[in-house]
């Protein structure tokens, strides 16, 4: 209710923020045409984030026809500006050859300005791009790389508030040499 208020209002976050709830997996709110036409709206008006998020709906053709040139128009706009993440994005593209010419002199400057704003997967491409293995190759081992960092992610033991963690031997060895400096158990 109050996105749509200050969306109708011109106020670019909204838009933003009331196009992503749009195009989301909500069943309550999920409405793609909807979600492009705010997202639109928030790019017109300046909203990076939401000429990034537009390029990609452009990209995979799911939520709206499938248009490459919009995308690399809305990708490049964010990028411009110094969405890390456009900037990544549109390496790749220039990388991959993917909606625009092959170009790795490109897709290095693209890589690299995303490294210097924090990408942690720009500067793996930073680093390998000079290799003779082909792009795909390289594409191929961040989506591994980004899959694997999602599984560990999710398997990880939840973290303990109980202070240090020591292991079981070394416990026993502390409690030994307490008690025979007098202290309890």
């Amino acid at each position: 209710y109050w996105f749509d208020k200050a969306a109708k209002q011109g106020y670019a976050a909204a838009q933003y923020a009331l196009g992503k709830l749009y195009l989301s997996d909500d069943a309550s709110v999920h409405d793609p045409e909807l979600g492009i036409q705010w997202l639109e709206y928030a790019a017109y008006n300046g909203n990076h984030d939401a000429s990034y998020r537009l390029g990609k709906e452009y990209l995979k053709g799911e939520s709206v026809r499938r248009d490459t040139r919009k995308a690399m128009d809305h990708i490049y706009t964010s990028a411009q500006a110094g969405n890390l993440h456009a900037q990544y994005l549109l390496g790749k593209l220039c990388l991959s050859g993917d909606g625009v010419p092959q170009d790795k002199d490109a897709a290095y400057d693209w890589f690299q300005k995303a490294q210097a704003q924090g990408h942690d997967y720009a500067g793996f491409f930073v680093d390998r791009i000079e290799r003779q293995e082909p792009p795909n190759i390289l594409l191929s081992a961040t989506r591994l790389l980004y899959h694997m960092g999602k599984i560990f992610q999710g398997s990880a033991p939840a973290p303990q508030n109980s202070g240090v963690q020591i292991d079981r031997k070394r416990l026993a060895k502390l409690r030994r040499m307490r008690m025979a400096a007098g202290h309890k158990a």
